[in-house]
């Protein structure tokens, strides 16, 4: 039976806000390397709209079928096939050699443990060209939770995928980034409760 392909609604809500704030950030023609591209609809909607950027989706060994059938289906001269990547391995080989100046995830911070997600800056400061920016969509707690409806999703995520994902501490991010060679530029206020975070790599790092 051939696969449908996969709608994610969270997406089609945020994908708008989500590429304006792309589209002030990343302005300049450049390459992107997007970190668990899911469905592969973020992808395919800033490429629609941001002929300017070159994108490489990626996600986890086994779980790029949903994405592939987006990506192959727009057939986007700027957007290639996703490959698999593996957040947590220490060297991301399948991208030695090559540099982007920008990286990008959405939705991926809270739902990985702390020790993952400081990997994740680790291994965007070694993708990202000297000034290149890496931009951070999600939910962040700020001094506690920002809402209700914040402290359900980290219950939630906690329970069901887990035990130590959940939303992160804005200062907490700060300082793995700010460790690995990343300073926080921007923090952009997004519908729901949301945050775009966008650092940049400097000095050399």
């Amino acid at each position: 039976m051939l696969m449908e392909k996969p709608v994610s609604q969270p997406c089609l809500r945020n994908q708008e806000p989500i590429k304006q704030v792309l589209y002030k950030h990343f302005k300049n023609a450049g390459s992107v390397l997007e970190l668990g591209c899911g469905t592969g609809q973020h992808a395919v909607y800033c490429c629609e709209h941001m002929p300017h950027l070159n994108w490489l989706p990626t996600e986890m060994p086994g779980n790029l079928a949903g994405a592939e059938l987006w990506i192959n289906e727009a057939r986007l001269p700027n957007l290639s096939n996703p490959v698999p990547l593996d957040i947590n391995q220490k060297d991301w080989q399948i991208l030695e050699g090559k540099h982007f100046e920008y990286a990008y995830c959405s939705n991926l911070i809270h739902f990985i443990p702390e020790g993952s997600a400081i990997n994740v800056f680790e291994g965007v400061r070694e993708q990202l060209i000297e000034g290149g920016l890496f931009a951070v969509y999600g939910p962040i707690n700020q001094n506690g939770f920002t809402s209700e409806g914040n402290a359900s999703l980290d219950a939630w995520l906690k329970s069901d995928i887990h035990p130590e994902a959940g939303i992160k501490e804005l200062r907490e991010i700060e300082s793995w980034a700010y460790q690995t060679g990343l300073t926080l530029i921007a923090n952009e206020l997004m519908p729901a409760n949301n945050h775009v975070l966008v650092f940049k790599k400097t000095n050399g790092s």
